[in-house]
């Protein structure tokens, strides 16, 4: 009777081990989920997004800036997001600063740079003693780390009474430079010797 006794004593642990054991194995498979990545047509968007209407806050809780678009999409394996229609207000202490239009934009995602083209329209509001302006040209790229414009297609500008035109543009914000390399026509108006 001992042997009977001490033979059941680690047979049903065993049984019992076993018995789960199989049933977590057989669990396991009928679960298990196979996943198979599908390459996406390169020449189609992964991305598509129609009537954009977008507003950023700053740390205060003022409106900084605010885009509108007729569409944006984004091809598969790209860092750039092609814009239809941008129409971009920049805001500084809350106040409206900035106008910039075109018809076409490209923002590169890994750099942060965008690209306007095609009749860009770039508008400066009069603030405190700073005249109104205003950029045409048909191509700008602008990077927004840097805070700085430039482009080597004509360019027309008006600031204040001033106006002109040239061939390129460089503006850079941080270090206050303007540069206008070639072909240069200017007017220049200065309202403290009228």
């Amino acid at each position: 009777m001992s042997v009977v006794q001490a033979r059941g004593n680690w047979l049903f642990p065993m049984v019992l081990a076993i018995g789960l054991g199989a049933i977590s194995f057989w669990l396991d498979r009928i679960t298990e989920v196979k996943t198979v990545e599908i390459p996406l047509n390169p020449k189609e968007p992964k991305y598509q997004v129609e009537g954009i209407s977008a507003q950023r806050f700053d740390q205060q809780g003022q409106l900084s800036e605010t885009i509108n678009a007729a569409a944006a999409r984004q091809f598969p394996q790209q860092s750039v997001i092609y814009i239809d229609k941008p129409d971009m207000h920049l805001y500084k202490d809350g106040v409206d600063l900035y106008h910039i239009t075109a018809n076409q934009a490209q923002y590169f995602t890994d750099s942060r740079k965008v690209d306007l083209m095609d009749d860009v329209s770039w508008h400066k509001n009069a603030v405190n003693n700073e005249p109104e302006g205003q950029l045409n040209t048909s191509l700008l790229h602008i990077d927004t780390q840097t805070q700085s414009a430039k482009t080597d297609a004509p360019v027309k500008y008006q600031y204040g009474l001033s106006q002109g035109s040239s061939v390129g543009f460089e503006y850079d914000k941080q270090r206050g430079f303007l540069n206008l390399p070639a072909r240069v026509k200017a007017i220049i108006y200065d309202p403290k010797k009228s």
